[in-house]
């Protein structure tokens, strides 16, 4: 299990509702990864439009292994751009994306890609806190303390709640977990 610095959940908390704000939205509405993906300054592209990916390469991320990866970042020039599996659900889509513009907002540094003399690209080590980090802080993005709360009390059944903002129904499974929501509702009416 993670342990993350002292007050790091409280700031993914006050982060996700100011770019609530800056996108004009409301604490509890849902923000598409991709807008926020934009107002960060991230590309995102799907793998078949990348240029010069060998036919091999692609048919193997999509067709013959896709579940062995979800979504990268990397560096082009001065851009960063996020390459997506366009293979997964809209939902693990989402997630992923949000994963991805955690690690920006995060200032995380990517990981480095090794190319081996025969061709395939290798990921070097990532760093586990950083991944934790960011799913913690892409699950917030998402699902923010005032939209579980509305999910819940407005008695959103899950695959709904999951469509509505557009996540997997096992990342509103864990936020609600996670967070108490549900007993802080059950308290309140008692």
């Amino acid at each position: 299990m993670t342990t993350f610095r002292r007050g790091f959940k409280a700031w993914c908390e006050t982060t996700a509702l100011q770019f609530r704000t800056a996108l004009g939205r409301k604490a509890d509405d849902p923000l598409p990864a991709e807008q926020l993906a934009a107002h960060i300054g991230l590309r995102v592209v799907d793998i078949r439009t990348v240029p010069g990916l060998p036919a091999a390469s692609l048919h193997q991320l999509i067709e013959a292994d896709p579940r062995s990866w979800s979504a990268v970042t990397m560096m082009l020039g001065d851009v960063r751009v996020v390459v997506v599996n366009p293979t997964h659900t809209d939902g693990r889509k989402s997630n992923d994306l949000m994963h991805e513009c955690a690690h920006m907002v995060l200032n995380h540094v990517p990981p480095s890609a090794l190319r081996k003399a025969d061709g395939p690209l290798m990921l070097s080590a990532y760093d586990k806190q950083q991944e934790a980090e960011a799913d913690w802080l892409g699950a917030v993005l998402h699902l923010p303390r005032p939209a579980l709360l509305r999910i819940v009390q407005n008695g959103m059944g899950s695959d709904l709640a999951a469509q509505r903002y557009r996540v997997s129904s096992q990342l509103l499974r864990m936020r609600l977990d996670r967070t108490g929501v549900n007993l802080q509702i059950r308290r309140r009416v008692a």
